[in-house]
């Protein structure tokens, strides 16, 4: 288990703490919330099985392929608005997962937590990598705002990448 880390965001402060059993309802709405619109076109039987089946096996291969990673429930006053995935092997800060409830997007909270970890690897001198749905057009605008770089395209999405300016550069 991990310490939990405060952020300020323009939002108000936000706090990232490990996830629980108790936050599997949460997640779950905020995965159904985070997936592409046209899914909400299904019949609402065959829409909740598959969102079902695409949580479970999210949830699955998220803890199988990244054993290490931190699980994190965002909150902000106490109250869950998010969830963060990052993983931190010796190369990189990879960001496996980051959505944010869809009431309080484009209120600069992903930002403040991009830029939380980008702090983080600048530190480390290492890269922040991710990858987003191609479709994705808020995201992919956030991290190309911030400085991300496309690395690689593979069908429906990018892998972007920032990396810390060289020694020197940037600081104050």
């Amino acid at each position: 288990m991990h310490d939990a880390i405060e952020i300020p965001s323009p939002a108000g402060m936000l706090t990232l703490r490990p996830e629980r059993d108790d936050d599997q309802a949460f997640r779950y709405q905020l995965f159904c919330d985070s997936r592409q619109p046209e899914f909400a076109m299904l019949p609402p039987d065959i829409y909740q099985q598959l969102m079902r089946q695409q949580f479970h096996a999210q949830t699955v291969g998220y803890r199988e392929q990244f054993p290490q990673a931190r699980f994190d429930i965002v909150e902000m006053a106490g109250r869950p608005i998010g969830r963060m995935v990052v993983d931190r092997p010796a190369t990189m800060v990879h960001i496996v997962d980051q959505a944010i409830i869809p009431e309080l997007r484009s209120r600069g909270i992903g930002t403040a937590l991009m830029q939380a970890l980008m702090e983080e690897a600048r530190r480390k001198k290492l890269p922040v990598r991710l990858e987003v749905a191609s479709s994705n057009d808020p995201s992919l605008r956030l991290y190309l705002r911030l400085g991300f770089v496309e690395i690689e395209t593979v069908p429906l999405y990018m892998q972007l990448e920032w990396r810390p300016p060289p020694d020197g550069a940037g600081d104050r």
